[in-house]
């Protein structure tokens, strides 16, 4: 065991190999864009990194728009900003190339700066793009220069204390009073956001979680030995699956490093629970440390190797999934099972063979509640035998119902699940949401034949239509192509033809953001809410199919809806697909392995219902709550999972043994009821102590999971001390009870027909 830690040290060492200098975001790198590239993004807000968002009610007086100035240029006087891009530097478009400014200079008059209001709420690159419409809020995009970039705070909290300071100077000297607001959100700002929210709650409530279960440990154990014994063989088996797998390089991507140490956690405690319940009641009827350590081992221990195996097996079969970050996150979780069962069966039966720790480890075993609890309860399990038919009917129905209450799950995803409601970059996205229609961006690409001049008025018809397409969708806002620019010339609108030669006189780096004579393509970009994947995907289909429509309307034309938030909602449902459908593979491989295991087909689909069971009313309950299939509920489903089997299938193994040992059918249950149960009833109190925990966490995603793998194991406890011994009477029992009268065999026919 000291060679194999040693060895997985060597995985947590960092790396020594030199990598190319990048510039960084946390632990994102960010490519400096190139200087044509800096032209071009100036008009892309797809692309810009943040967003300054100001807002008042009377942002177009002249004391309030030389307080935007000053504050636009001390931010752009910062070494780590590149450029800030606002109403102020639009380019002027008429015939002539000349024009007043869009703004007013300082000094002007009140009435000239209402006017430029109202003018440019008329201006189609500005209007929903950087002014809302009701003219009270401003936004401006901004590139950050990386080289410069020391610290993730600079890239927000230290732009909007330069922009507050400025304001606030500004006014002081010109006596304004009403200081407009600033906010400021976008990709950087949200990801810095998010990262620094998600690190603060893992380690908090990581910990807050352990202690509880360390607490709870003690108060259920009555010693600390067996605490510290049970607490060993998951943590070592976390530090062995990370330092190995790390050293394999196999890749462990977000959500495996979210996932696997509670994976871990979770299926490693219940084994080491199982193997310390068993070596006290050993010690409790006479044996020596050494015998209980191998009773362990013979009697519980290859019920751990299933439950790893079957686990494992589960998350192998991800690997079948399209996604390649799917498919990642099954080969790093099945790995990490694997070297956690090796952890536990190794190190737990080891401690306790020492006479030092197994020669006390049965103490508090007299006072153990839980036993007492069971063994109170004695009139249950008779209660469950004596009604074995109803309480079986009710399990399957319940399971059924249940099971068509949760396939109404939707997938769905949310920037809003992933940071709390109170972050100030998540705020100001909201509130662009409403005044803006988002700060998210998908575009229309229109292609046309190389048999047209890119002055052809029929390309300038093909953009009108895919317009007047998006136009019907309300979630989709403020279109924005080269049709609004060409509305600013002179001349029939509806003669196309004649409109098209105005692209002569755009401004090239304009001209260039909405048309690409080059490459025959043109864009018409809209704006996009945070209101999750849900509700985009219908959008973004019935957009697509209009699409299709108007490609056989202009022969020759191809019209493809791309973007972040198009590809991002295609990515994002199509992992929660696989892992929900994965999810249902895994669960048929699972009970297939236990039919194979057990050598009984009818033990195989006895065990259906109390592994489904905990995962279909856990789905109900969401469905309930009006809760939709997220990134954090299939992960949660997927974990508990693992330790749904992991009860149950320690409830057969001991069952069978009860059966083998020659102890009528009835009496098997009720023991292994009592025996298998304590351990049951520990890992359940233990866990969804430690899950609670996570509910007081301000992350969303955390709470979901917190509230669902408590929900999941506590109808995973009821599965398998109702439903299975029910269940176990009447598929089983049935057929052993027309033997009973067949002589001293029968007990050996018993075992028989589960083996």
């Amino acid at each position: 065991m000291v060679l194999v830690s040693a060895v997985a040290l060597t995985g947590y060492l960092p790396e020594t190999v030199s990598k190319p200098t990048k510039a960084r975001v946390g632990d994102r790198e960010i490519q400096r864009p190139t200087q044509s590239e800096r032209v071009t993004n100036s008009f892309d807000l797809s692309r810009s990194e943040a967003f300054l968002v100001v807002d008042g009610d009377d942002l177009f007086n002249p004391a309030t728009m030389a307080a935007i100035r000053s504050m636009v240029d001390a931010v752009e006087g910062m070494e780590i900003v590149d450029t800030v891009f606002w109403v102020d530097r639009i380019p002027m478009l008429n015939v002539f190339g000349i024009a007043d400014p869009l703004i007013p200079p300082n000094g002007s008059s009140p009435e000239a700066f209402l006017e430029a209001r109202e003018e440019l709420l008329e201006h189609p690159l500005i209007v929903g793009q950087l002014l809302s419409p009701d003219g009270r809020t401003l936004m401006m995009p901004i590139v950050y220069d990386w080289f410069f970039v020391d610290d993730d705070a600079s890239c927000t909290e230290g732009v909007l204390e330069t922009a507050r300071q400025a304001l606030e100077a500004s006014a002081s000297k010109s006596g304004l009073v009403d200081i407009p607001r600033v906010q400021i959100t976008g990709n950087v700002p949200l990801y810095l956001a998010t990262r620094t929210a998600f690190k603060r709650n893992q380690w908090f409530y990581r910990i807050a979680g352990y202690g509880m279960i360390l607490l709870l440990s003690i108060v259920l154990f009555r010693g600390l030995t067996a605490v510290l014994v049970v607490a060993s063989g998951p943590a070592i088996g976390i530090f062995w699956a990370f330092g190995l797998i790390e050293l394999s390089g196999v890749y462990i991507n977000e959500l495996a490093n979210v996932v696997l140490p509670v994976l871990l956690s979770l299926v490693g405690l219940a084994d080491s629970v199982h193997l310390v319940v068993h070596v006290r009641q050993r010690r409790a009827l006479g044996d020596t440390p050494l015998e209980a350590a191998a009773s362990a081992i013979r009697d519980v221990g290859p019920a751990c190797l299933l439950t790893s195996l079957t686990t494992a097996i589960g998350f192998l079969s991800l690997l079948t999934a399209s996604s390649e970050f799917v498919q990642d996150f099954g080969r790093v979780c099945a790995m990490g099972v694997g070297i956690s069962f090796t952890a536990v069966v190794t190190l737990v039966p080891l401690l306790t063979s020492f006479q030092w720790i197994g020669g006390t480890i049965e103490r508090g075993q007299e006072r153990d509640l839980i036993g007492w609890a069971l063994r109170r309860c004695g009139s249950a399990i008779d209660w469950i035998l004596r009604h074995h038919r109803f309480v079986s009917t009710m399990a399957i129905l319940s399971t059924i119902g249940l099971l068509l209450v949760s396939s109404t799950l939707r997938p769905d995803n949310r920037l809003e699940d992933a940071m709390p409601a109170s972050t100030n970059a998540y705020k100001a996205l909201a509130y662009c949401d409403e005044a803006f229609g988002g700060i998210e961006f998908a575009r229309i690409e229109v292609t046309w034949p190389k048999s047209l001049q890119e002055d052809d008025g029929e390309i300038l018809q093909a953009i009108i239509d895919v317009e007047e397409l998006v136009g019907t969708e309300p979630l989709v806002q403020h279109p924005l192509s080269i049709r609004g620019l060409l509305a600013f010339f002179p001349g029939d609108k509806d003669d196309h033809d004649t409109q098209m030669t105005f692209l002569s006189l755009l401004p090239k780096r304009l001209k260039g953001f909405f048309l690409r004579d080059k490459d025959r393509t043109a864009w018409v970009v809209v704006r996009v809410q945070d209101r999750g994947t849900a509700a985009y995907e219908p959008v973004f289909q019935r957009i697509e199919q209009g699409l299709a429509d108007l490609g056989t309307r202009h022969p020759g034309f191809t019209f493809d809806l791309d973007g972040g938030p198009v590809r991002r909602t295609r990515e994002l449902y199509l992992i929660v697909v696989d892992l929900t459908a994965s999810l249902g593979t895994a669960t048929l491989i699972i009970l297939a392995v236990m039919a194979v295991v057990y050598r009984s087909l009818r033990i195989g689909l006895i065990t259906i219902i109390p592994n489904i069971f905990p995962l279909a009313a856990t789905g109900a309950l969401l469905v309930l709550l009006g809760q939709p299939l997220t990134m954090a509920s299939v992960c949660a489903f997927t974990v508990c999972l693992g330790i749904a089997v992991d009860d149950t299938i320690h409830f057969m193994t001991r069952f069978q043994r009860e059966l083998r040992e020659g102890h009528h059918w009835e009496e098997a249950i009720r023991r292994t009821f009592l025996t298998v149960g304590t351990a049951l009833v520990m890992t359940t109190i233990i866990l969804v102590a430690g899950f609670s925990i996570v509910l007081m966490s301000d992350m969303p995603g955390h709470q979901t999971f917190g509230s669902m793998a408590s929900a999941t194991i506590s109808s995973a406890l009821l599965g398998d001390l109702l439903f299975l011994p029910a269940m176990l009477a009447t598929f089983l029992g049935r057929g052993h009870s027309k033997k009973e009268n067949d002589g001293d065999t029968s007990n050996d026919r018993e075992a028989e027909s589960l083996s």
